[in-house]
């Protein structure tokens, strides 16, 4: 489950907000709760620089019980929107300072790129509300103490399909499947999850 909002502060500024849920397999319990914002600043109606926090954190079940591992971030982004005909686009890069606690507090530095397309095909002709194809794709690269996280310059790729509906020009939901790779120290994993999300923008 993916949550996130965008509120309209001022003509340059806006505040970020999304909350994810998390299930382990079969939905057999919750595992992981992220939360981030951040203060986002509109160069122009296209292109937009934000400063953000993330807490992130899970909860593995072992013989002992259930072990929570937090984790706080801070980042930095820049995101691109445009459109082509009526498919909207976005392109962003987004760079994290992590702090994982596992035995100790490990600092690492991630970077994050992402592109997406919103493509309707039963819609009016702006675009203001009727069903549409999500496609997108985000990679990501340890670029600071790779040695920390899974020991390579590569950490993951998440590619995700959905179809949505948008309500009105504010609020968007959809529902998709997303594959997941992620490398480990040991090996590779790999998820198929399926995602509800839901856009809010005021």
């Amino acid at each position: 489950m993916f949550v996130t909002h965008s509120q309209t502060l001022s003509k340059k500024f806006d505040l970020l907000a999304d909350a994810q849920l998390r299930s382990t397999n079969r939905f057999n319990y919750g595992n992981t709760l992220l939360l981030r914002s951040a203060l986002s600043y509109n160069f122009n109606k296209q292109h937009s620089a934000a400063l953000g926090y993330a807490h992130k954190g899970d909860w593995e079940q072992e013989a002992t019980g259930k072990v929570y591992s937090p984790e706080n971030r801070i980042y930095q982004q820049y995101l691109f929107n445009f459109k082509h005909h009526r498919t909207e686009l976005a392109l962003r890069s987004r760079l994290e300072q992590r702090w994982v606690k596992d035995d100790k507090v490990n600092f690492s530095q991630r970077l994050r790129a992402f592109v997406s397309a919103q493509i309707p095909f039963i819609a009016d002709t702006g675009f203001t509300h009727g069903l549409y194809i999500g496609i997108q794709n985000e990679i990501f690269l340890n670029v600071q103490h790779k040695s920390r996280v899974n020991g390579s310059l590569f950490d993951q790729n998440r590619t995700f399909g959905s179809i949505g509906y948008r309500w009105n020009k504010k609020i968007d939901s959809e529902i998709g499947y997303m594959y997941w790779f992620q490398k480990e120290t040991s090996s590779d994993y790999r998820r198929n999850v399926i995602q509800l999300m839901i856009t809010t923008s005021f």
